[in-house]
């Protein structure tokens, strides 16, 4: 819990901030996040990729609706929306993040197509499991960052 205290402290700098940027999280490197997002309600999205398999984690106290053990294993397919492009995700939860970190969590694979949007855009992500929950994903700083998501991942150079 303390790590993740101390990554939200930097994300979002203990004020509420409307977009948050993406920054290199302090966690357990088990945990395989690459880069790391919050916002002021300390529900945060990492981007991992284990096995070069691209992946999109949510954290937040409860799980949030991405991923929710009292409905099994798997959560409901989420919506992530950016500009016109529209990707659905299924998020598992991960017992190893609430584990290593002392929040739940979950992941779900993420299409390249999808970080490369995000790269570009912000993103709104909606999950079915609690009601209309709503999160956004801001592209800000993830370009900046993409040289270390594109060697960890196989990944290709960002268009320009």
């Amino acid at each position: 819990m303390g790590a993740l205290l101390v990554v939200l402290a930097c994300a979002i700098g203990g004020k509420a901030v409307a977009a948050p940027a993406w920054i290199r999280p302090a966690l357990p490197a088990a945990l395989g996040f690459l880069v790391m997002q919050c916002d002021q309600r300390d529900f945060c999205f990492a981007i991992a990729c284990p096995g070069n398999k691209l992946q999109l984690v949510n954290i937040s106290p409860g799980g949030g609706p991405f991923g929710n053990p009292d409905l099994g294993a798997n959560g409901r397919i989420a919506k992530l929306t950016v500009g016109q492009e529209v990707f659905s995700l299924s998020f598992a939860w991960d017992d190893s993040i609430l584990e290593q970190v002392g929040n739940a969590g979950s992941r779900s694979e993420l299409p390249v197509a999808a970080l490369l949007a995000l790269a570009r855009s912000n993103g709104r992500i909606e999950g079915t499991n609690t009601g209309a929950v709503r999160a956004t994903i801001t592209s800000s700083g993830l370009k900046q960052h993409w040289p270390v998501l594109a060697k960890a991942c196989g990944l290709p150079e960002l268009p320009r």
